[in-house]
């Protein structure tokens, strides 16, 4: 009987030894990977309010589904704050007929800020158009 405790109790330790992961220090590039949106990128973490996120480039086609990742992303990093982009490099250029062969685009960096939500007031209502919530 005490070899079974002493086998169920390192078997647990293994597993939980195995489910521990170490946070990569803040300034140090850290790959990932996006399964929803199937997104290599590299994402820096300077503090818990800036990122520098870097999206593969891959295709021309695949480009939209960088642009939604990225936002949702951005969201997910801030949680509560909101999110300010900083496009650093990598906008494709876009050309209905294009006469010669695209070259290879950089990737997407992007610089992410999380600021604290700023109320709003009427006047930024009125300035959007949105007049649901303003009273006159």
């Amino acid at each position: 009987m005490p070899f079974n405790k002493r086998l169920f109790a390192l078997t647990t330790i293994l597993i939980l030894a195995g489910c521990s992961s170490t946070p990569v220090p803040l300034g140090q590039a850290e790959r990932l990977y996006d399964f929803d949106h199937q997104v290599h990128y590299t994402q820096t973490r300077y503090s818990d309010e800036s990122f520098l996120v870097s999206i593969d480039s891959d295709s021309y086609a695949h480009f939209q589904q960088q642009s939604t990742f990225l936002l949702r992303h951005a969201e997910r990093l801030c949680q509560a704050n909101d999110p300010v982009l900083t496009i650093k490099n990598g906008i494709q250029d876009f050309d209905r007929f294009p006469q010669k062969i695209r070259p290879f685009q950089p990737n997407l960096l992007v610089w992410i800020r999380c600021e604290k939500p700023k109320p709003l007031s009427i006047e930024m209502l009125k300035n959007t158009g949105d007049n649901s919530t303003a009273k006159p």
